[in-house]
C-alpha cells in the first residue's frame, strides 16, 4: 500500500509538471503578444457549371494589418468535418483551384478562414505563427 502512495505521488508531481509551460506564443503567458481577429465576411464563389478548370474563389473582410500577416484557408466536405488547409495568403482573397496543386472537383465544399501572426521575440528571432480564431464555416456547391 505504501508503494502505491508513493507511486501515486510520484505521478502526480510529474504530471503536474509536464502541465506547467513556457509558450512565448501563449497570450495569457504574454501579455505583448497581439493576438489575430476573427475573420468575418467570408464568401465563397464557384466556377460555372461546364467549366474545364474548376475553382472556388474565397473572399473576406481584410483584418486591421496591426494583427494580421496572413491568411489560412481550410476547406473541408461537412460542416462539422475535420478542415484542412488548401492555402496560405498575404492578402483577403483566395482563388482555390488556379494552380496545379489545388485541386477542385464537383461537389460540395464548407470553406473556413483563419487569420495569423508572425511573433518575433525581443532579439528578432521567429518563434512562429499566432493563428487567430476561424471563422464559420461557408457552403460552396461545384457544378460539373
Amino acid at each position: 500500500m505504501k508503494t502505491k502512495l508513493i507511486l501515486a505521488a510520484l505521478v502526480l508531481l510529474l504530471t503536474a509538471a509536464c502541465l506547467k509551460h513556457n509558450n512565448p506564443l501563449d497570450p495569457y503567458d504574454n501579455p505583448d503578444i497581439i493576438v489575430p481577429d476573427q475573420v468575418s465576411g467570408v464568401q465563397c464563389f464557384a466556377s460555372q457549371a461546364g467549366s474545364a478548370n474548376k475553382y472556388v474563389e474565397v473572399r473576406w473582410i481584410a483584418n486591421p494589418a496591426l494583427n494580421t500577416d496572413g491568411y489560412y484557408v481550410f476547406r473541408g466536405l461537412a460542416y462539422n468535418s475535420d478542415y484542412a488547409v488548401v492555402d496560405t495568403v498575404a492578402t483577403n482573397f483566395c482563388n482555390h483551384g488556379s494552380e496545379a496543386w489545388h485541386s477542385v472537383l464537383p461537389g460540395d465544399y464548407w470553406y473556413k478562414v483563419s487569420a495569423f501572426r508572425d511573433v518575433y521575440d525581443g532579439y528578432g528571432n521567429f518563434l512562429g505563427k499566432l493563428e487567430g480564431r476561424r471563422s464559420e464555416p461557408r457552403f460552396i456547391r461545384v457544378p460539373a
